[in-house]
């Protein structure tokens, strides 16, 4: 222990009598050991950490796809459940320590506390009475939610979060047993979660109150969810303490899932009994809870692991090149001490220990440049987040992963130049002690060429995810986003019921009318790039009835097309002629008419939500394709009807249960969740205005978000932007590092040759000869990683084909650049050391032998 506590001195001495190389080395490593270690703060934090809560391995999602926010009839593989069947699977299910729901969405109420001028918004989530209970957490103060919370007519109950109390209530501890008033709704708070807990839904931003499921009908008095058994609204999760038992519990879900869709069949249901006997759903660990970031980012996490690892082999490389030099110097060093007695094991293990001293402080330097990094990266992705979940500090599996990096990389890269240095014939070197005659070695060059064959990848990959974004970006999304403003509203939030509706859009129309500046105000269901989509099945008049046909849905005020300057193909818009005792009509986009109409004039046409109301909309125009929900993705086949118009359900041959929960959807549609405004001038003043006119409508409106239209739909592209920004910089840092390699590995071979070039030049060689020898030994290396490089490179792009926009993996032009950056980058590297060649006096050179 001594003698290695001894070698840890003297690794350090040496250290600080080589300055520079030592320099070189720990920003080398602090480089591609900091973007591995920022990537792994993330993965870890995204897609590897557990709940806080008791044995988080115990607990198991039903279905393992994630849904938002609720769906209706089957869906194959389920993974969303109505009130009335997780209640069935709760109480039927053998083997589980517990079972709880919590809504798969969430609610958002104006948060009214006694004191305070004005109510806050404020998102909450209903869950199960044993939610806190089943998934182990602990309170900070106060009690959590009990199962006598969640049965109609008790008291309405909340729990906030530690970090909610801290982010809106500032940390005022009375708030413990406090009645606050929720859209109206007194609600005491009854307690706060233990700091840490952020609900069982990794997202950004997430909610923080939680409220029993029965209030559910009480916040959303139009919806009602609570009451009815076909909306799936929730998720569910499960606690089995034995994992052996995992499959025989998957198994009684399942059965008791068939059961209750049997049971819970309407007589006039077109589901058939093939349909209902491929109803499955299975359980998917959850430890993570219900992760919408992994389902977000974990592509990208990956990828950008792998193209950091890519950069630390780079890195690593260098430490080897330099360590090879570095030891090779020192063979005269060595000889004379094992001459003197010194073990060939004794120095490898000196100099394998002082390469490990280099790459632990190399890795301390690179948590500063993670941290640095990842606060970089999540100011990017999380802006605008009140409660963010991710931290840029290191926690102790990224500092282990640090510490062990660092260590590897100092055992690997340091093991074989002591190896290499220390085979030294003690009476060779002493006999050649002022020869410096001859050449780089084979692994030197291979290291080269190994960053050189990476550097070309992860440029090609770079340019590929470049063109990507910009044909993206530069997409023609048939809306104009210029001069156009959007505001995220909730109006049942704010207090409206549905009766109330028609006057608030009357108001809307009329005070909007009057400010100069604004122009064409609209309000719809949701709208373009507005992350929202309503789905639904119709039935085409003249088609198959038993035909399946999904499509998207929107409800719209007359001014909407042209408020987004969205393009009319065939017939009409909406007029405010379209009212409530006018025909129903529908305006459909260009997709809708290929995919139903097989691209024929369908003016006059009709369609129905259902084969009993096939009758139901008239076709009375045509507009473009314009994307709704990914930018990335293809266009749905969508039909908008007029806000003004509400479809009855009475008439669909179903149970009357069915038709009350068609009825109580078709209501709740017409809560416009956008107001769109075009508008001339300062966007900032523009904005002010509409905020204004919406708090001189109703001083206590909910305006969730309010931004321009071209900040909306460039929000939907950071991510993007953030993988393009690290992997071209990764891409550069990369090239910079083996240009670097290169340049290290000429020099070091001209000042091997010296006298060799002397020599040459003393037989007649001319300056230009020696130019291009150097060159020619670089540019050899050059084409070996180009030729390693290229296939690499395209193996790359074939993996990251299905992340890509309309961009082919074997693209030609990424590559060439890659090819190209890197051959001129190589040749910059190594003229240098050509030009110092070319200028060495041959007798100058001779006498050094």
């Amino acid at each position: 222990m001594g003698s290695i506590v001894q070698d840890v001195r003297y690794g350090f001495r040496r250290l600080r009598r080589s300055p520079g190389f030592a320099a070189t080395a720990l920003l080398t490593l602090a480089l591609g050991i900091g973007a591995t270690t920022a990537i792994f703060t993330l993965v870890y934090q995204v897609m590897l950490k557990s709940m806080p809560v008791d044995h988080p391995e115990q607990l198991y999602k039903v279905g393992k796809e994630i849904e938002c926010c609720v769906d209706g009839g089957m869906q194959g593989h389920w993974r969303i459940f109505s009130y009335d069947l997780y209640r069935d699977l709760r109480d039927h299910t053998p083997g589980i320590e517990g079972m709880a729901a919590v809504e798969a969405g969430n609610i958002t109420v104006s948060a009214w506390r006694k004191g305070e001028p004005v109510a806050q918004p404020l998102n909450v989530r209903v869950v199960s009475g044993n939610y806190f209970s089943v998934l182990g957490v602990r309170s900070f103060a106060g009690r959590l939610l009990r199962p006598e919370d969640d049965h109609e007519g008790s008291p309405a109950v909340a729990v906030i979060s530690y970090a909610i109390w801290q982010s809106k209530f500032h940390g005022d501890p009375s708030i413990v047993g406090e009645t606050m008033m929720f859209t109206g709704h007194p609600v005491t708070i009854v307690g706060i979660s233990a700091p840490g807990f952020l609900g069982d839904r990794n997202q950004g931003d997430p909610t923080g109150v939680w409220l029993g499921l029965a209030q559910e009908p009480i916040l959303q008095p139009e919806r009602k969810l609570y009451t009815q058994p076909q909306s799936h609204w929730l998720d569910v999760l499960v606690r089995i303490r034995d994992p052996k038992t995992v499959p025989a519990v998957e198994s009684a879900i399942r059965v008791e899932l068939m059961r209750w869709i049997r049971a819970n069949r309407d007589a006039a249901s077109h589901d058939t009994e093939a349909e209902i006997a491929k109803q499955t759903t299975e359980l998917a660990a959850a430890n993570d809870g219900i992760n919408d970031l992994r389902d977000q980012y974990e592509k990208s996490l990956n990828m950008l692991q792998m193209i950091a690892a890519f950069v630390l082999v780079i890195a690593c490389a260098n430490l080897a090149n330099l360590m090879l030099v570095r030891g090779v110097g020192r063979r005269q060093e060595l000889s004379v001490r094992t001459a003197l007695g010194a073990s060939r094991g004794r120095l490898i293990r000196e100099m394998l220990v002082e390469s490990v001293v280099l790459s632990i402080l190399g890795g301390a330097l690179g948590l500063a440049v993670a941290y640095a990094g990842v606060k970089g990266m999540l100011a990017l992705v999380m802006r605008g987040v009140e409660v963010n979940p991710l931290s840029a500090s290191p926690s102790l599996p990224v500092l282990g992963f640090a510490l062990g990096v660092s260590a590897l990389t100092g055992v690997l890269f340091g093991i074989a130049p002591a190896f290499i240095a220390s085979r030294t014939n003690p009476a060779e070197a002493l006999r050649s002690a002022n020869r410096t005659t001859g050449h780089v070695s084979g692994l030197q060059r291979m290291l080269v060429i190994l960053q050189a064959a990476l550097s070309v990848a992860l440029l090609s990959t770079a340019g590929l995810l470049i063109l990507s974004l910009q044909r993206m970006e530069q997409q023609d999304f048939h809306f104009q986003t210029q001069g156009r403003l959007i505001a995220f509203i909730d109006l049942q939030a704010t207090g409206y019921r549905y009766e109330q509706l028609d006057g608030f859009y009357r108001q809307i129309d009329q005070t909007f009318a009057g400010i100069p500046g604004l122009h064409n105000t609209s309000y719809a269901t949701y709208g373009p790039l507005a992350f929202n989509n309503w789905g639904t099945e119709i039935t085409i008049t003249g088609g198959d009835p038993n035909a399946h046909h999904h499509v998207s849905y929107d409800s719209v005020s007359p001014q909407y097309f042209d408020a987004l300057g969205t393009g009319v193909r065939m017939g009409r818009t909406f007029t405010e002629k379209d009212t409530s005792t006018s025909p129903a009509v529908a305006v459909v986009n260009q997709t809708f008419v290929k995919q139903f109409f097989n691209g024929k004039n369908p003016i006059g046409m009709h369609f129905g939500p259902d084969p009993s109301m096939k009758n139901e909309y008239e076709i009375v125009g045509v507009v473009d394709d314009v994307k709704y929900w990914d930018p990335a993705g293809k266009v749905r086949p969508m039909f908008f009807t007029p806000m003004a118009q509400t479809t009855n359900f009475d008439a669909l041959v179903a149970s009357q249960m069915t038709r009350d929960r068609a009825n109580k959807n078709e209501r709740f549609r017409h809560f416009a969740t956008n107001v769109i405004v075009r508008y001339e001038g300062d966007p900032a003043a523009a904005t002010a205005e509409v905020r204004r006119a919406l708090q001189q409508i109703n001083p206590g409106m909910v305006i969730d978000q309010l931004t321009t239209y071209d900040d909306q739909v460039g929000n939907y592209f950071t991510q993007q932007r953030l993988v393009v920004r690290l992997t071209s910089i990764f891409g550069a840092l990369a090239l910079i590092l083996a240009s670097i390699g290169l340049y290290g590995v000429t020099a070091y071979g001209v000042a091997r040759r010296v006298p060799e070039i002397g020599l040459r030049m003393a037989l007649g060689a001319n300056r230009a000869n020696v130019v291009q020898l150097i060159l020619r030994g670089a540019a050899i290396q050059v084409v070996i990683g180009l030729i390693a490089g290229i296939p690499l490179a395209l193996l790359a792009g074939h993996f990251l084909e299905a992340q890509l926009y309309e961009v082919k993996g074997y693209s030609v032009l990424p590559l060439v650049t890659a090819c190209v950056a890197l051959v001129l980058s190589a040749l910059i590297a190594s003229v240098v050391p050509a030009r110092r060649a070319s200028i060495i006096e041959p007798m100058q050179a001779l006498r050094t032998e």
